[in-house]
């Protein structure tokens, strides 16, 4: 779209700063789910409060904040995969599920489209593998929608379970005309091809099923997980109820989804456990028949339980190997962002070897995407986009301070402009705001920002902790540094900030 969004930082990941290291941010907003960017570069964080975007290779930098007021909370955001559709990202309010164009030059009417089918609020979202302009949406009335967003104004396709309401949507990987949602205990297998009666539908849990995800290789095979603590593998074309492999854990699941390398899956418990559980798929008869499959690795750090995970990628796949790198990005309910580096042994325990042979094709969305981005509002160079010191201008009052309102940031303050900017429930989002979003009175500062970001090497779980004495870093990360010494000025800013605590900043 714009070229000149993204005219510094790296080029490709393989520069990223912070691809290969362990790294938390900290946005203390009521977020309710997350995405990445097709590139890998940014993430979205979508909160009551609208769209936080984090640039993971410009940490010290503020967010940009897209502004929308809803008194409900987002149960997912998506971020369109396929690079042709880069700039798009899909939240969900309450009933309606709003697409946003990050790209749009006039930032305060960034919704592109509004998506209105449901009369329910809607529990799950996903865009097709296969078509950019298709995506599928879930809700409590117990229909799924599939959207055709050339022709936003109604569903191109409607499928409804009529008994209970539905909470996880996932197309086909491999097969462009199957989807699947859950439905309390039941999981159904839809055609489009087929009309409205489900090809499948199993009683696959004990409880309410709260994840679904399709195998990245195998086209009728899928995970289900549910509160019963329980992970189940299925092969839909087989006409039998019971599951090819099932993994018995010690918490009830709140999410399961297949690694995008080896032989894992990556569980998020739903209570009692902050950590997120890697397991391998492999296993032997003996485990198979005790359902006695055993975790391999646990990534920690969250002090609450984690609310969404995402991998990032980089390196490509050809025709004789398979040469990616991965990085775990998680979110929690303690309002951090963290970064986990993945080491080839952990990737060794589910049976990946970076440059090992391709033995399936796998499909991908994530092709061809610029490594560029949205973090920088476009409308900041509508007037000139070659004058790089005109956002730095404007964004210094006459008292020399910076104005956090003139700028795309994060946050939103305890009170907004307006009174428009409050969307009440059963009213129309642009007819309440007039097509515009609201910014905020009182964002947050960039040294407070700063404050919350923690970039270094994570110490062992089974070892000690190793602490700069400036305490710049948090106690699970350490320092590779002397303790009087600084990788970056903005950590060295923050431990000023910290030190002369009654000193005003004017400008940062």
């Amino acid at each position: 779209m714009d070229s000149k969004m993204n005219s510094d930082g790296p080029s490709s990941a393989f520069e990223s700063s912070t691809f290969e290291k362990d790294a938390s941010f900290r946005l203390d907003k009521p977020v309710g789910s997350a995405s990445i960017s097709p590139c890998g570069r940014d993430i979205v964080l979508a909160s009551r409060q609208g769209l936080h975007i984090i640039d993971l290779d410009s940490p010290w930098s503020l967010p940009r904040h897209l502004s929308h007021h809803t008194p409900w909370e987002v149960a997912d955001v998506q971020w369109s995969p396929f690079a042709a559709r880069e700039y798009w990202v899909v939240s969900t309010s309450n009933q309606k599920a709003l697409v946003w164009n990050l790209a749009m030059r006039d930032s305060r009417a960034s919704i592109e489209h509004y998506l209105h089918g449901h009369s329910r609020a809607i529990t799950d979202i996903n865009f097709s593998a296969h078509h950019p302009d298709v995506l599928a949406t879930c809700a409590v009335d117990s229909y799924v929608h599939c959207w055709d967003l050339r022709h936003p104004a109604q569903p191109a396709m409607t499928f409804c379970d009529w008994f209970a309401g539905a909470t996880q949507v996932k197309w086909n990987r491999q097969d462009s005309h199957i989807l699947a949602s859950s439905h309390d205990k039941f999981l159904r297998i839809w055609d489009d091809r087929k009309g409205a009666y489900p090809l499948r539908s199993i009683e696959a849990h004990a409880t309410k099923i709260y994840g679904v995800d399709w195998n990245r290789t195998e086209t009728n095979k899928l995970a289900t997980c549910s509160l019963d603590k329980t992970i189940k593998f299925w092969d839909y074309q087989n006409p039998s109820d019971r599951p090819e492999k099932t993994i018995c854990t010690p918490f009830p699941v709140w999410r399961a989804r297949h690694t995008p390398f080896g032989t894992g899956l990556l569980a998020m418990p739903q209570r009692n456990d902050q950590d997120l559980h890697l397991y391998d798929r492999r296993q032997s008869e003996a485990a198979q028949q005790n359902d006695s499959m055993t975790m391999v690795h646990r990534f920690d750090g969250h002090e609450d339980h984690v609310k969404e995970f995402l991998w990032r990628t980089r390196g490509t796949v050809n025709e004789s190997s398979d040469s990616r790198d991965f990085q775990l990005v998680s979110w929690g309910n303690d309002r951090m962002l963290r970064l986990h580096r993945m080491d080839e042994e952990i990737l060794a325990k589910v049976g990946y070897v970076r440059g090992q042979k391709v033995k399936r094709t796998i499909p991908f969305t994530r092709k061809n995407a610029a490594y560029k981005s949205f973090r920088k509002d476009p409308s900041a160079t509508v007037n000139d986009p070659s004058d790089t010191s005109r956002e730095m201008r404007s964004d210094l009052n006459s008292t020399g301070r910076i104005d956090m309102s003139g700028m795309s940031s994060i946050g939103l303050g305890r009170r907004s402009r307006g009174v428009n900017g409050i969307w009440g429930p059963g009213e129309n989002l642009l007819a309440s705001t007039g097509g515009k979003q609201v910014r905020s009175s009182d964002d947050m500062d960039a040294i407070s920002w700063m404050k919350g970001v923690k970039i270094g090497k994570r110490e062992p779980s089974h070892g000690g902790v190793q602490q700069s004495a400036t305490s710049i870093l948090s106690p699970v990360l350490k320092s590779t540094q002397p303790w009087d010494t600084y990788e970056s000025l903005a950590e060295e800013i923050t431990h000023l900030a910290d030190t002369f605590s009654k000193v005003t900043f004017e400008k940062v």
